[in-house]
Order: C-alpha cells, then sequence, then structure tokens
C-alpha cells in the first residue's frame, strides 16, 4: 500500500510540473524525515492496534491526536472568543468520541499503547504538512517522505511476518488500497491545507471516528461484520454531536494578527475584551 500510493504520487507530480526530486534546505528535510518516520511508525503500529483493541477505539485514540494540533496556541488563546470556542468544540468532539467508543472488558495495555502511537502520528501528519505549506513545497515534501517510508515498512513487515504474506494478489488488492489510502487522501489534505489552518484541517478529520462507525453500521447490514457494531441511539447521538461540533468549530474565523495584543480579541461591538 505504501510503495504504490508513494510511487503514483511521484509520477503524479513529475505529470504535473512539480518534481520531488530536487534541492530542498536543511529546514525542509527535518519535515521530510520526521513524516517520513512518522508516516512509517503509523503503518506499523496501527494493525496491532486494531488486531488487540477494535477499530472505532482506535479511531477515537486517533481523534485524540487530531485534536491536538495547534493545541498550545489555542489554551495561549484562550481568553479570546476564538479561542474560547475551539476548546469548547474539542471537549463536544472529544465526549462524542468516548461515546462512540465506550471502554469494555478488560484493558489491553499493548493495544492502547499502540493506538496512543497512532495519535502522535496522526497529529505529526497534519503539523508537519502544515509547516510544509509555508515552505509551498507541501506536495513534493509529502512525495518523498511517503517514498523514503516504503523501504524500512518492508524491512519491518519481513522482521516480524517473515516472507510467507509475499503474493501476487495480495499485492495487487494493496496497491489499489494504497492509492485510496495514501494518494487519494495526501492530495486532498494538501489541497484543504492551501484554504484553510491545519486547526481547521485536523478538526475536520476528527469526523474519522463516527465515519468508522458509520462502516461498521453498513458491514453489519451487509452481513460482513458482526452484529454488536449496530449503532444505538445513543451512539447515532454521539455521531451528529462529532459532526456538528467539528464542522462549527470548522467554520469560525481565525483572528489576524493585529486583532489580537496580549491574548485579548476585538469583540463584536469593536470594544477590547
Amino acid at each position: 500500500m505504501q510503495s504504490a500510493g508513494a510511487i503514483a504520487l511521484c509520477v503524479l507530480m513529475l505529470l504535473a510540473g512539480r518534481s520531488p526530486i530536487r534541492r530542498y534546505r536543511s529546514a525542509m528535510w527535518v519535515l521530510i524525515g520526521r513524516l517520513a518516520g512518522g508516516n512509517a511508525i503509523g503503518a506499523v503500529v496501527y494493525p496491532f492496534a486494531v488486531q488487540r483493541l477494535t477499530l472505532g477505539t482506535v479511531a477515537a485514540f486517533v481523534v485524540i491526536g487530531y485534536l491536538s494540533v495547534g493545541i498550545t496556541r489555542i489554551w495561549r488563546m484562550r481568553a479570546t472568543a476564538w479561542g474560547f470556542k475551539h476548546l469548547c468544540g474539542r471537549v463536544l468532539v472529544l465526549g462524542g468520541v468516548i461515546m462512540l467508543n465506550r471502554p469494555q472488558g478488560e484493558i489491553e495495555v499493548v493495544g492502547i499503547l499502540c493506538a496512543a502511537v497512532s495519535a502522535w502520528c496522526a497529529w505529526n501528519t497534519v503539523t508537519v504538512l502544515g509547516r510544509m505549506k509555508k515552505h509551498g513545497q507541501e506536495d513534493q515534501g509529502a512525495t518523498i517522505a511517503n517514498l523514503l517510508a516504503a523501504p524500512p515498512l518492508f524491512v519491518a513487515v519481513f522482521a516480524l511476518r517473515g516472507g510467507e504474506w509475499m503474493s501476487w494478489g495480495l499485492f495487487s488488492v494493496a496497491g489499489l488500497a494504497g492509492l485510496l489510502t495514501l494518494l487519494l487522501p495526501v492530495l486532498l489534505m494538501n489541497a484543504a491545507l492551501r484554504r484553510s489552518s491545519e486547526l481547521d484541517v485536523a478538526m475536520m478529520q476528527s469526523l474519522s471516528s463516527p465515519i468508522h462507525a458509520l462502516v461498521a453500521q453498513v458491514g453489519t447490514a451487509m452481513g460482513a461484520l458482526a452484529s454488536n457494531q449496530r449503532l444505538t441511539f445513543g451512539e447515532w447521538a454521539a455521531i451528529l454531536l462529532v459532526a456538528g461540533a467539528a464542522i462549527g468549530v470548522s467554520s469560525l474565523k481565525e483572528p489576524s494578527d493585529g486583532m489580537l495584543h496580549d491574548g485579548k480579541q476585538h469583540s463584536g461591538n469593536g470594544r477590547r475584551r
């Protein structure tokens, strides 16, 4: 999946005249290395987390990573209307995610640790792409980073699984999956980052948890998943809560630097709060 998506992304960049093979500044190489490492780690630990927990629970952990994007700046701006609304929106989303993924049974320490690392990887991806945008090379940087992540993944999979997983049938399925899970998400996320801040993009990414829940509902209706995946009324309410809070916070207009002074923001009537 990683190789197919990375190669397709590289070909697309070449056809678009934005070759990723170029001279980068040292700051960009740091970001490329960080993104490559995070993507490689996430590709390994996420399946381990799902095997030990459930898809919905891992998705909840990943949402915590998305909610952490830019949280330091938001906390500094908590005295402003913008910062306060962002914090409230994140609390509502987190509450909805917990409603969707209430912990059940025994605590799986290894699974939770893997899920926590997956959350860090999600935070790292949005944060690094946002910083690459400032260099104007987010597409090229993401392409190189994903190419660099592929070789370590092959080594890791061989070390963990050996060579019995190798088959042309698996490669063909994984290749198609790589286009859907890497090529399109990278292009869409970079396009969103060019039009919005990483805070808004990360907030919208928090919709992944209710989307996973809806996918499970469809799978249950089709008989592909167990009946315990069916959603209750409370879980449907949680989906609406997460979606409404995420969309609402993402629609907030970020104050300009000229409107901010020592953590204060102009109020609607023109006076400082």
